[in-house]
């Protein structure tokens, strides 16, 4: 049963995750067709899960995606790296969990506190790493081996 509602809750992620992914990539793309309305309508549906300057942002077809690349590469990562959780192909070690941690943190830090402009694929990097982290935290907390006195 817990693993029904596990794989359930990683499918429902999964979709969310795709839908901020293929709805961001389609703005612009509606944006370069001409159907302006559509494209806003597409970008103001993520104005308050992302910040969406455009000099951060990827740009495709002239005209920047409705998420910002950090934003972007978290949303990405999180529905490839559900999909990989549900049929259980994720193995990691600490040392992995570390590392991507450490490098999302330092390009964060480095953004906000030094005021440093790492670019746009540094800060794509960055989100997918994140967005790993968190399909993981996520996949760790369904696979959390209840106490013995419990039983």
């Amino acid at each position: 049963m817990k693993n029904k509602i596990r794989i359930i809750f990683l499918i429902l992620f999964s979709i969310y995750s795709l839908y901020f992914f293929i709805g961001s990539t389609l703005a612009p793309i509606f944006a370069h067709f001409e159907y302006y309305d559509l494209s806003s309508k597409l970008t103001s549906l993520y104005i308050y899960s992302c910040h969406q300057q455009p000099d951060r942002s990827f740009w495709l077809l002239g005209y920047p995606v409705a998420l910002c690349c950090r934003c972007y590469g978290v949303y990405l990562s999180s529905a490839i790296t559900s999909i990989f959780a549900i049929y259980n192909k994720i193995k990691t070690n600490k040392f992995i969990i570390i590392l991507l941690f450490l490098i999302s943190f330092i390009d964060i830090f480095i953004n906000y506190k030094a005021r440093y402009n790492t670019g746009n694929i540094i800060r794509f990097i960055a989100g997918v790493n994140l967005g790993a982290l968190i399909t993981l935290g996520i996949d760790k907390l369904f696979n959390i081996k209840r106490s013995s006195y419990e039983n």
